[in-house]
C-alpha cells in the first residue's frame, strides 16, 4: 500500500473520520538519520498522528507536532502540509539511553515531565499553538483528550506503528453536530458505536488490508463512504535560499568573525542532513547587499 491518507464518512450518522496508513516514507525519514528501530517505533506514530491532524484542520499550511521532556525524548518535531508532505526529527537523551530496550517502548516513560505542542501555521493568517497535556499513556490518546477538552468535540485516535510503518485511523463527532442542543443523546451514541466498532481494529489488518476493505469490514451496516486518496511524501523544505535568509538575519559582526575563523560557513538541516557551505566571498557579498539595503531603507 502507498503512502496515503482518506477522509471517510457515514450517510446517517454525524461522524467524520480519516485513515492513513504510512511505510516509504518513513523509511526515508528515519534512514537519513540512521535511528535505532525503537527511535523509529515513536517518530512513525509521531508522523501518523500528525498526517491525521493537518488533514482534520483542513488549512493550507503546515501542522506541527513538537514534544520536549526531561526523559528520553529530547526533541520530537514532525511537520505536514496540506499537500500531503511531511517532515520528521527525533533527538534522545543520552543520560537516558538505558530507557530505550528492545523489549517494549513506554511513552509515559520516554516523554515523563514533558510537553507537548500543536502548531498550526497557515499560508495566510495567524499562527496558532496549543499545549497538550502528556499524561495518558500513549500519544493517541493525548491527543484525543486535546480534541475533547479544547475543541469540545468528541473524538478517538487509534494508532498502530513499528521500526518502519504506521497506521492510524481517527473519528470525530462532526462540529455542528456537537454545537447543536437537539440530538445530543443520538449524537453521542453514534460517536460511541463507530468508535467500539474502531477500536476492535488489530495491528496485522492495519497493516495488511486496503483503506476500502477495512472500512467495509468495520462500518459495512453503517454506509461508509470513503473519498479519493492523498499522497503523503517525504519533502523538506530546507533550500540554500532560506539558509542565506537565515544567515542575514545573523549580526554582521558575528558572520565575520565565524568567516575569519573557519573561512566559511557550513549549514546542515537537520531533518533532511542536506549540506549546504557559504564561503568566504558570497559571506562578504551577503555583507556587502545588506548594507546597501540598509542604506536604502
Amino acid at each position: 500500500m502507498s503512502d496515503q491518507i482518506q477522509r471517510f464518512s457515514f450517510a446517517q450518522l454525524p461522524i467524520r473520520g480519516e485513515i492513513v496508513s504510512l511505510n516509504n516514507s518513513i523509511d526515508t525519514i528515519c534512514d537519513q538519520h540512521q535511528y535505532p528501530k525503537e527511535v523509529r517505533h515513536l517518530l512513525s506514530e509521531a508522523l501518523a498522528a500528525c498526517c491525521l491532524l493537518a488533514d482534520i484542520i483542513k488549512i493550507e499550511g503546515r501542522v506541527a507536532l513538537q514534544l520536549q521532556s526531561a526523559s528520553v525524548v529530547k526533541l520530537l518535531l514532525v511537520e505536514c502540509d496540506h499537500q500531503g508532505n511531511i517532515r520528521g526529527l527525533l533527538q534522545i537523551n543520552e543520560d537516558f539511553a538505558d530507557l530505550i530496550t528492545d523489549e517494549t517502548f513506554d511513552f509515559a516513560k520516554w516523554t515523563a515531565n514533558g510537553q507537548l505542542a500543536i502548531t498550526i501555521d497557515p499560508d495566510k493568517g495567524q499562527r496558532y499553538q496549543g499545549v497538550v497535556p502528556l499524561d495518558k499513556s500513549t500519544l493517541a490518546e493525548c491527543l484525543e483528550d486535546y480534541f475533547n477538552m479544547s475543541e469540545q468535540l468528541p473524538t478517538h485516535i487509534k494508532i498502530f506503528s513499528d521500526h518502519h510503518r504506521a497506521f492510524g485511523i481517527f473519528v470525530q463527532t462532526l462540529p455542528q453536530a456537537a454545537d447543536s442542543s437537539i440530538g445530543n443523546e443520538e449524537t453521542q451514541e453514534a460517536f460511541d458505536h463507530v468508535m467500539a466498532l474502531a477500536g476492535t481494529i488489530k495491528p496485522e489488518e492495519a497493516f495488511e488490508l486496503e483503506h476500502q476493505d477495512l472500512l467495509y469490514r468495520l462500518f459495512h451496516q453503517d454506509e461508509v463512504s470513503i473519498y479519493p486518496a492523498k499522497e503523503i511524501k517525504f519533502q523538506c523544505s530546507c533550500s540554500r535560499e532560506r539558509n542565506m535568509a537565515a544567515l542575514t538575519t545573523l549580526d554582521p559582526s558575528e558572520l565575520v568573525n565565524i568567516i575569519e575563523e573557519q573561512n566559511e560557513i557550513e549549514m546542515v538541516c537537520d531533518f533532511c542532513s542536506n549540506k549546504e557551505v557559504f564561503t568566504r566571498q558570497q559571506i562578504m557579498e551577503l555583507l556587502t547587499a545588506k548594507a546597501d539595503q540598509g542604506s536604502i531603507n
